[in-house]
């Protein structure tokens, strides 16, 4: 029995017409520019990418981790509150925006953006990474 081949994917809302995998491709060419330490290029395309979606919370993610990598935690919280204010119910956001204000030292704002985290529906490992950052923080290490 041979299966149908289907269309390919159209990202919604793009500024142009872009293909989900042509999109998913210049996020993960991002990502290796962080390994290759090639940050400067790797935030062009995040920029990039955000400019081409501007509706997804995705390529703010992305740029976030980038600045969280590199130590730049106010950077990060800006563009994951960007994220956040994207998708609301996004768990990863707002636990995300609670990673950078617990390394700005803000715990009280950094426990409310973990229970918001927590109190979304999990999309994917976001609960167990608030779970784990709160106890850090319970145990003094931020």
């Amino acid at each position: 029995m041979s299966q149908t081949p289907t269309a390919p994917q159209m990202v919604e809302r793009s500024l142009v017409p872009a293909l989900q995998r042509d999109v998913t491709l210049m996020l993960e060419a991002g990502y290796l520019f962080i390994e290759l330490n090639k940050h400067k290029e790797a935030e062009e395309i995040f920029s990039g990418v955000a400019a081409l979606v501007p509706h997804s919370e995705v390529p703010h993610l992305a740029l976030g981790n980038l600045h969280f990598s590199q130590g730049r935690f106010a950077p990060a919280l800006k563009a994951h509150q960007h994220a956040a204010s994207l998708n609301e119910s996004s768990a990863i956001a707002h636990a995300l925006v609670a990673e950078s204000l617990f390394f700005l030292k803000r715990g009280p704002e950094a426990l409310q953006a973990l229970e918001k985290s927590l109190s979304l529906p999990d999309d994917g490992s976001a609960h167990e990474f608030a779970k784990a950052l709160k106890d850090a923080y319970d145990l003094k290490l931020f």
